[in-house]
């Protein structure tokens, strides 16, 4: 039977024991230092703080200095970490891993490589692999699946690819269920463009739900026109890279934007400030209640990558939604004139 470590003990890297609990696999969940409060409580068998939610006791939990005891015998590592730290924990992980494993990731993001290029998040765990483990194969997971709601076994649909459609397929096998269902693709780039910018456009959704705050009516029809700006941006960004557009307009980018442009800490930023605090009063509260919003840094990677690709000759001219929401979020300009502005001269 497998053994799967998960790392990361945060919302989706404690959910995602659930389905592998349910097909009989055995799972261990490894915290980080930030992680330890929440390790105590579910070995102490108390609910998982972030879920209000107690997880199955046959989950085995381990500390952040535990880490060699989390990896002995595992056949399967996932990794649920926030993609500003992905690649450092990643390195404590390498010593752990042999050739017969396969790592799947949860993280959401951009990042830059050693030639300070943004690349994609899988590429940045390539780099952290030795020669001999330069095979073992990534798969990467997108689609709409909101952690608490596969903690609850509500029916979901996700994409695992991999360059190694086996690998994507063998994940598949292990943590498919009759209500968490998984599809296979070869599409890594598509996934991670999808993925990682869903939460940049997430926040521009989020503006829409704050109009309505700020001017008593409801702007069903902005937020609409966005959703479909954002899309049609995502695929740009998608094909110049070399993804495809079947991932950004199915489950990974679609399917993923519309469930985080619902709730979450995208679109709550988005509502602040399209409410009519500014985005620098919006980010120091934000940071003051200790609530990481991975869209922020997701729109600046987006927006350097952009004019990259620009200057590559890969993208014919700025994506203006990307571009307002950097001008929004970096330059604290104005949110409901810019929004107007990409709406009107949108064609």
């Amino acid at each position: 039977m497998a053994v799967v470590t998960i790392i990361g003990a945060g919302a989706m890297g404690s959910a995602l024991a659930i389905p592998l609990i349910d097909n009989g696999c055995t799972v261990k969940l490894w915290g980080t230092n930030l992680d330890q409060d929440i390790i105590k409580d579910l070995i102490e068998g108390k609910e998982h703080p972030k879920h209000k939610h107690k997880l199955p006791s046959e989950i085995e939990f381990y500390y952040a200095d535990e880490l060699e005891k989390a990896m002995f015998g595992s056949t399967h590592v996932i990794l649920a970490i926030t993609s500003d730290a992905l690649g450092h924990v990643f390195e404590k992980v390498v010593p752990y891993l042999n050739n017969d494993m396969i790592i799947a990731t949860v993280s959401k993001g951009f990042d830059t490589n050693k030639l300070g290029e943004i690349v994609i998040l899988p590429e940045i765990l390539k780099e952290k692999l030795t020669e001999q483990l330069s095979n073992i194969p990534i798969v990467v997971v997108g689609g709409p699946c909101k952690a608490n709601e596969v903690i609850y076994r509500s029916p979901s649909n996700v994409v695992y690819a991999c360059e190694d459609l086996n690998a994507a397929k063998n994940f598949k096998e292990l943590i498919s269920t009759d209500v968490y269902n998984v599809k296979v693709d070869t599409d890594v780039i598509g996934t991670e463009v999808s993925v990682a910018m869903k939460n940049a456009y997430a926040v521009a959704l989020g503006f829409a739900e704050g109009f309505k705050q700020r001017e008593g009516y409801t702007h069903n029809n902005t937020k609409s026109a966005l959703f479909t700006v954002a899309l049609e941006e995502m695929i740009l960004l998608s094909e110049a890279l070399g993804g495809k557009i079947k991932s950004v307009i199915g489950l990974p980018g679609a399917g993923d934007l519309e469930v985080t442009g619902e709730a979450g800490r995208n679109r709550l930023l988005g509502e602040v400030i399209g409410g009519g605090m500014t985005s620098f009063d919006a980010l120091a509260k934000m940071k003051d209640e200790d609530i990481t919003v991975e869209g922020y840094s997701a729109v600046n990677f987006g927006y350097r990558l952009s004019i990259n690709l620009i200057e590559k000759g890969l993208l014919t001219k700025e994506l203006p939604l990307l571009s307002a929401l950097y001008k929004i979020l970096y330059n604290n300009e104005s949110c409901y004139a810019s929004i107007k502005k990409v709406l009107n001269e949108y064609n």
